[in-house]
């Protein structure tokens, strides 16, 4: 994985440029210095197929098998936690979606009836 962004500390100064390779022991000293956010290029993660057209739901379900292998990496635990978060919000969010817009298709067809009992 390479870095999308710096990584910088609190006061603003940076500990590592953008494009820096990360290694193991570069991501444990991220971990000693209590970084909790990083922004890597391209998907860090293997997906294992759930990409584009996958409801978020199933993303969230699917992240114990994604992250079996590092069970024991507190760095790993803690990506694997802020993405479940993430799909969390994600699927609320699309299911709220979805019954909006069966509350609004129902609306209209209890106007359509209306207008038609009025005729």
């Amino acid at each position: 994985m390479k870095l999308a962004k710096p990584v910088l500390k609190e006061g603003g100064m940076t500990i590592m440029a953008e494009g820096m390779e990360l290694t193991d022991s570069l991501i444990s000293r991220l971990g000693n210095m209590k970084i909790e956010r990083i922004t890597v290029q391209g998907h860090p993660v293997d997906m294992g197929g759930a990409g584009a057209g996958t409801k978020w739901a199933e993303r969230l379900e699917r992240l114990d098998v994604l992250f079996r292998s590092h069970t024991e990496d507190k760095w790993m635990t803690r990506v694997k936690v802020r993405m479940g978060q993430y799909f969390q919000i994600k699927a609320a969010a699309q299911e709220a979606k979805m019954q909006a817009m069966k509350d609004i298709e129902s609306s209209d067809e209890d106007e359509i009836e209306n207008d038609e009992s009025e005729v």
